[in-house]
């Protein structure tokens, strides 16, 4: 059967085939969240009416997301990609010149932003030159900020419907962007199209590279801003892996617990990562 390899494939099938599957998410503010895959899928829809209907997103608009890793950020992986827009991940930790600049030339619509993030995005707004609103995740109903248009992401889904019909894409459009860093000049964008991003999940599952499967429980420590955390979203969908997310809980003793409580067996991170939960391991 001849089909475009799209996101919106992915997860179509992983509601279809793992709608029971977790994701379960340690929030900034240290409480645990955990819902399945189905209940995902269904936020995806609404997501997916939010930014047609109330954002004025359409097809080929890039939309930023500037978050840790949540379940709200893998909805805006799918929501974004699935009607035909583009998934802009900004990377957290870059300059704020740098980060004014990728706004900028990338040309944002929209800004998906944690709460605990909002301090660095408030230094720039005003040189931010096409960005329409900013919607706040993690976002407590009191919360301040000089930001303007600001909209709160639950407040956004709350009353939007779960029908969403989703569009026929291309295999060959983007899906998502990012930015390189530690390169020299300026950072350069990637676009990844949905055939790739189909492509590269199913290479990782298979058995002689990461072999995954639906007896797996992931931890996803490579921020969703690197890469598309390598590819992880899609993966945990097609293979049916419980997928685990630890948002801003990134200290070695923080991870350990996340890899205990959860009884984790396979996790991302890059090598000083690894190390900082060795040496917490080895000194207890």
């Amino acid at each position: 059967m001849n089909y475009p390899l799209t996101t919106t494939t992915i997860l179509e099938y992983g509601n279809n085939v793992y709608h029971h599957k977790k994701i379960i998410t340690y929030l900034p503010n240290g409480t645990r969240h955990e819902y399945l895959f189905g209940d995902m899928y269904k936020r995806c829809k609404k997501l997916a009416n939010a930014l047609t209907k109330k954002l004025g997103i359409t097809k080929g608009d890039m939309v930023g997301t500037f978050a840790w890793n949540h379940g709200p950020h893998v909805e805006l992986y799918y929501g974004i990609s699935g009607i035909g827009a583009v998934c802009h991940t900004i990377n957290i930790r870059l300059s704020s010149h740098q980060i004014e600049y990728i706004i900028n030339n990338s040309e944002d619509k929209v800004i998906f932003v944690d709460a605990t993030l909002v301090p660095l995005l408030e230094k720039i707004a005003p040189l931010l030159e096409t960005v329409e609103y900013y919607v706040l995740l993690n976002a407590p109903e009191d919360f301040t900020t000089t930001l303007p248009n600001t909209l709160h992401y639950e407040s956004l889904l709350a009353d939007q419907s779960e029908d969403f019909e989703w569009p026929t894409l291309n295999e060959n459009d983007a899906s998502g962007l990012c930015y390189t860093s530690g390169t020299t000049g300026l950072p350069k964008g990637v676009l990844y199209s949905h055939r790739s991003t189909f492509l590269h999940a199913t290479t990782i599952i298979s058995p002689n590279a990461g072999n995954f499967s639906n007896r797996d429980t992931v931890l996803l420590i490579v921020p969703q801003f690197h890469v598309m955390a390598w590819g992880f979203p899609y993966l945990c969908l097609l293979s049916g892996s419980n997928m685990v997310l630890p948002s801003s809980n990134l200290q070695p003793e923080a991870i350990i617990k996340i890899l205990k409580e959860e009884k984790v067996n396979k996790a991302n991170g890059v090598p000083t990562i690894w190390l900082g939960v060795y040496h917490a391991l080895k000194k207890n």
